[in-house]
């Protein structure tokens, strides 16, 4: 665990195993140990290189408004200050966003890409159901335990809420030192609502992967499938008995997909 001045920001990074390198690019309010269930099994094949995004965690939290094309040059600077001319990358949530942004801006940074439970923008995504936003929209300025339970319904599908309590409860435990002020979040949110790829999604020309879970109620499928449709020869996979963070609720399935993909 190493910190890296990245443009105007230090950046908190953490890199693990071997070959050739992965970059993992989580979602709002999260940190880089949000990928704990990927690092495990990749590391063992790859590369990996998880960070804070900014505006949260141990990474520089800046007053002034974010968008996500900054933060993709922040990924880009990343791996530039690590001398790694290009990687394979994962992006889940908002950091599906910067991803796509990082694919679009700087090109050649990019082998192949991976997209989980993201959209191209809210003004062509298919919106989550109301009882989804009602939540969403209380949580900014909660204590963040609070928070994170309140998120439980929309996080996490009903399967894993039934079968796999320990582990939306160990989820939890992860979640809530995030470290995150209140203005780096809603710089965050901000940023997602600024954030549009739909024109763009055709000009991505490297091998891409979008995965989602199927009972995902924060950003429904047929996000997914709209990406899948929009990007040259994408290839989608639909996760049964996953929500939103399906790569933590299925990470064995999902791993061994992302495993076989960037090989």
């Amino acid at each position: 665990m190493a910190k890296l001045q990245v443009n105007d920001i230090q950046i908190f990074y953490e890199v693990n195993g071997k070959g050739e390198p992965l970059l993992m690019i989580y979602g709002l309010a999260g940190r880089g140990n949000g990928f704990r269930h990927q690092i495990i099994s990749l590391s063992a094949e790859f590369r990996t290189i998880v960070f804070d995004n900014r505006g949260t965690g141990e990474t520089d939290q800046p007053e002034e408004p974010y968008s996500i094309e900054q933060m993709a040059d922040d990924a880009a600077g990343l791996l530039d200050g690590l001398g790694i001319d290009s990687a394979y990358v994962f992006g889940v949530s908002m950091g599906g966003m910067i991803a796509q942004e990082l694919a679009l801006r700087h090109p050649g940074k990019v082998r192949k890409l991976a997209l989980g439970c993201t959209h191209s923008g809210i003004k062509h995504c298919v919106p989550s159901p109301k009882w989804v936003t009602e939540i969403f929209k209380t949580l900014a300025g909660k204590q963040r335990e609070e928070a994170v339970r309140e998120s439980v319904p929309f996080n996490f599908s009903p399967w894993t809420q039934k079968h796999k309590p320990e582990l939306i409860e160990a989820e939890i435990r992860r979640m809530i030192p995030n470290g995150q002020s209140l203005h780096g979040y809603t710089n965050q949110v901000k940023a997602i609502y600024g954030f549009d790829t739909f024109d763009r999604l055709p000009a991505i020309d490297v091998p891409t992967l979008i995965m989602t879970g199927k009972d995902d109620v924060l950003i429904p499928p047929d996000n997914s499938r709209m990406l899948a449709e929009r990007i040259p020869g994408a290839r989608l996979i639909e996760i049964e008995n996953a929500g939103h963070l399906f790569f933590i609720e299925q990470a064995d399935q999902v791993n061994r997909a992302l495993i076989e993909f960037f090989r």
